[in-house]
């Protein structure tokens, strides 16, 4: 399948965008990654190179990226911090998608407010990343730290390792982070009426995946976040199966079920 590159300019950041099947395709699918990971995770699925930005604030630019593309009403497929932005964009733009597929990040208010001594030791590594020296600490003896402790499960460990050791990668991974305060969000979370109006509930088709071997997302985030939709189907894969940070083993299963997902369970109107 044909794939073109080409980097637009949104709103004062650049956006990496890789598109396939030109203008023949019937549907159109929008995929959003996390990091450490690159566009390159969503091969099997035939679908970063972008400045990383406050969660909230990339939703309205990628609504202006389906825009520019000229894109028809799609279906949006996010994982890890893409799968974040993916929430944002369902909540904020139903209108524009067809169905919605979210790969471990669980819905925003439940992320937020369902806090636990397990779920703020999960999130310890997003403090870290805000930390003065932790380029240094992470790319030490060819990212022994880095490969211990924040990607130890990573199959694609090496590819990881080398193209963060580029500072300009390693900054857009820790961008995420530092534009996405913990404290501001638990904060917001333990205001009364901060957040609630602002996370509706979801109209679009959603399609929740977690897998056993999620080192950092928790599956009752997950399944809770069927509170939070209209229409919401859970799916639960083991860790032998699914290892979706990575470009080269996104299992059948896993793909068969987004395809399924996304032909059967739609919004048509």
């Amino acid at each position: 399948m044909a794939k073109e590159e080409r980097t637009l300019a949104i709103n004062g950041a650049e956006y990496y965008v890789a598109t396939y099947g030109g203008d023949n395709l019937g549907e159109t699918i929008l995929l959003v990654h996390g990091m450490p990971d690159t566009g390159a995770m969503w091969d099997n699925l035939q679908a970063g190179g972008s400045e990383a930005l406050r969660g909230e604030k990339i939703f309205p630019d990628i609504l202006e990226l389906i825009s520019k593309l000229g894109l028809p009403k799609c279906h949006v497929v996010g994982h890890d911090w893409g799968g974040y932005v993916a929430w944002e964009l369902v909540i904020n733009a139903p209108d524009q998608f067809k169905s919605h597929v979210a790969i471990s990040m669980s819905h925003p208010l439940v992320f937020s407010t369902s806090l636990n001594l397990q779920s703020l030791r999960d999130n310890w590594y997003m403090y870290l990343n805000t930390q003065d020296d932790i380029v240094d600490l992470y790319t030490k003896d060819d990212c022994a730290f880095y490969r211990e402790f924040i990607i130890p499960t990573h199959p694609e460990a090496d590819e990881v390792c080398a193209r963060l050791k580029d500072p300009v990668a390693m900054n857009g991974m820790r961008n995420w982070d530092r534009g996405n305060p913990l404290a501001s969000l638990y904060l917001a979370a333990r205001t009364p009426g901060a957040l609630t109006p602002y996370y509706t509930k979801v109209a679009v088709p959603t399609m929740g995946v977690w897998s056993a071997g999620d080192t950092y997302l928790l599956e009752e985030h997950m399944q809770q976040s069927g509170e939070h939709c209209a229409d919401f189907e859970y799916r639960r894969f083991s860790r032998s199966t699914l290892q979706v940070t990575t470009r080269v083993t996104m299992p059948p299963a896993l793909e068969q079920r987004i395809s399924l997902f996304l032909r059967t369970r739609r919004v048509t109107a």
